[in-house]
């Protein structure tokens, strides 16, 4: 890649990433909603509701986190009852993280108040607009995965 495009895609990444964390994946806080999980604690659910066990490694480089932090938000979301530490009954010291019913529950939650949180956002763009969001976001979402193999 020349180095003017990577300066270019790095400058979309840093233009876009803070108003989509900020503005559109994190819905505001209801006084009688479920409670407010920090990023990476809800990336590490939505990991662990797609895999179903990872290990505490695999999570850290999945969410881009030390081993030091990936322990620290495994230890809040075990607290809170959201997931759980299993052991490999054949290498006690392989730790594997699962989320539980609570935290399942939990994910459905916020991602019905994300899409209902989106949905107000985006309520002033006209179908076309919409249509391309969907399709633009789509395709950067195929590339991206084709990056990461």
């Amino acid at each position: 890649m020349q180095r003017e495009k990577a300066e270019t895609l790095a400058k979309l990444f840093f233009r876009t990433a803070p108003p989509f964390r900020r503005n559109y994946i994190k819905p505001p806080k209801l006084p009688d909603g479920p409670p407010r999980l920090p990023h990476h604690h809800m990336f590490c659910l939505i990991i662990l509701m797609k895999s179903e066990r990872e290990s505490m490694g695999s999570l850290a480089e999945k969410l881009g986190v030390s081993n030091q932090q990936i322990t620290r938000i495994v230890g809040e979301l075990v607290n809170e009852g959201l997931a759980e530490r299993v052991f490999d009954e054949s290498n006690r010291r392989a730790v594997f993280v699962c989320i539980t019913r609570k935290g399942r529950k939990l994910l459905e939650i916020h991602y019905r108040l994300v899409c209902k949180h989106i949905e107000q956002n985006f309520a002033g763009l006209n179908d076309a607009d919409t249509d391309a969001l969907i399709y633009h976001l789509s395709e950067i979402s195929k590339i991206l995965e084709k990056a990461e193999q």
